[in-house]
C-alpha cells in the first residue's frame, strides 16, 4: 500500500540529492528566514498492522513549497472527500520517523472501520535526530539504553549526560510552537473549506509533541491572538508535559476550547516513558494520571481517558511499547475512532481493567 502524507516543517532541508527519508534533518531552519517547508510525500509498505512500523518507507518527497501547500497540493487535500487529521509527533522522531508514523496513523485509524476516521492526513513535523541518546553520551556495552534510563528513573537517580538528547528534543519542540501556532493559521481557510463540505478536522498530538502545542498557545498568548484554526476533536495521547501548574491544570490544556470543540485526553499510569520524563524533568507528566484538577474540566469540553488497563497484544514489543497504546492497542483506536464519529461520552472513562 502507498499513502500519500501532507507535511508542514520547520525542518531544515537536508543536502541537496539527499535521499527522500532525508530530505529534512534534524536542525531547525534558520532564524533569518523562518521559512516553513510545505509538500507531500508517499510512504509504500503501510498496512495497518502495528507490528510492521518499521518495514515502511519514504519513496518520494514532491511539490515542496514556502509556507503554504503549492495550489495543486491544496486540491488535492479538498478533493480527497475525506476528514482531516493533523498529526503532531513526539520525541526521537527523524523527518522520516514523523512521515512514516503519520502514513501509519492514516491507516490505522481507517481499519476501525468507522467512517469517519478513513481520513487524509496533515503532519507538523518539528527538529529531531531520532535518536534518544548520542552515541558519545552512552558508556560502551550499554545495550538497552532505555531500560537503564527506567531504572534510573524509577529510583529518582536521572541525571545527565543520558538526558541530553531528550532535552534537546524539548526545547527543540517548545521553540517550535510558534511555528506551529503559524501553521495552524495558515491552513485555517482550508480547513474552512473542508468543514463547508460537511467534513470534520481532528488534532492527534502524542508525546512531546504537547509542548509544541503548548508553545503554540504561548504564541496566540503573547500575540492577544485566538487560534484561527478550529478542530472538531482533539486527541492528546500520553502527554509528556507538565501536569499541573499551581495545582491546576496547565493553562494551556484549559484553553483547548478555544482550538478544539472537544478535546480528549489520554493517560496511562502504566507509560514507561513517562516515568522516565517525570525523573528527568522533576514533575509529573500529563499523560501519567491526568492535571490534578480533571474532574473540574467542563465535561462537555473535555473527556480525560485512562488506558492503564488496556492490554498490548501486539507481538513485537518495542522498547517503548507502554508510551504506544494509541497506535498498537485496537480498543484505544476504536475509541478514538468513535470521538472522531461524534459519538457522545462521559468527562471520565476507563479502558480495559
Amino acid at each position: 500500500m502507498r499513502t500519500s502524507v501532507y507535511f508542514v516543517t520547520n525542518r531544515a532541508p537536508g543536502p541537496a540529492g539527499a535521499q527522500p527519508a532525508e530530505a529534512f534533518g534534524p536542525l531547525m531552519v534558520g532564524m533569518e528566514s523562518r521559512a516553513l517547508s510545505c509538500g507531500v510525500a508517499f510512504v509504500t509498505n503501510t498496512t495497518p498492522d502495528p507490528a510492521t512500523l518499521g518495514q515502511r518507507q519514504v519513496e518520494e518527497v514532491a511539490d515542496v513549497t514556502a509556507d503554504m501547500f503549492s495550489a495543486t497540493t491544496l486540491a488535492d487535500i479538498l478533493g480527497s472527500g475525506k476528514n482531516l487529521l493533523f498529526f503532531v509527533h513526539g520525541f526521537a522522531n527523524s523527518f522520516a520517523d514523523a512521515i512514516t508514523r503519520a502514513a501509519f496513523n492514516r491507516e490505522w485509524f481507517a481499519a476501525s472501520g468507522v467512517p469517519g476516521a478513513d481520513c487524509t492526513v496533515i503532519a507538523f513535523t518539528w527538529p529531531s535526530a531520532g535518536r534518544v541518546v548520542d552515541g558519545q553520551d552512552v558508556v560502551p556495552g550499554a545495550a538497552t539504553v532505555l531500560l537503564s534510563l527506567l531504572g534510573f528513573a524509577l529510583s529518582r537517580k536521572l541525571r545527565s549526560p543520558l538526558a541530553n538528547r531528550y532535552k534537546l528534543d524539548q526545547s527543540n519542540a517548545r521553540s517550535s510552537g510558534r511555528d506551529l501556532a503559524r501553521t495552524l493559521d495558515r491552513l485555517a481557510p482550508l480547513v474552512r473549506q473542508v468543514r463547508a463540505q460537511g467534513r470534520k478536522v481532528f488534532l492527534l498530538a502524542h508525546s512531546m509533541g504537547h509542548v509544541a502545542l503548548e508553545g503554540a498557545f504561548a504564541g496566540w498568548n503573547t500575540s492577544g491572538q485566538n487560534p484561527e484554526m478550529r478542530f472538531d476533536q482533539a486527541v492528546l495521547a500520553a502527554a509528556d508535559s507538565d501536569f499541573a501548574f499551581a495545582g491546576h491544570a496547565p493553562p494551556w490544556l484549559e484553553q483547548m476550547p478555544r482550538l478544539a470543540d472537544r478535546t480528549s485526553v489520554y493517560v496511562s499510569a502504566e507509560d514507561q516513558i513517562l516515568m522516565v520524563s517525570e525523573a528527568v524533568n522533576s514533575i509529573q507528566r500529563l499523560g501519567e494520571k491526568g492535571p490534578p484538577d480533571a474532574a473540574a474540566l467542563p465535561a462537555d469540553r473535555f473527556c480525560l481517558v485512562d488506558c492503564s488497563g488496556v492490554q498490548d497484544r501486539v507481538a513485537e514489543q518495542e522498547i517503548d511499547f507502554t508510551h504506544q497504546y494509541y497506535r498498537r492497542i485496537p480498543e484505544v483506536r476504536d475509541h478514538i475512532a468513535a470521538a472522531f464519529a461524534g459519538e457522545p461520552r462521559p468527562g471520565q472513562v476507563v479502558l480495559g481493567g
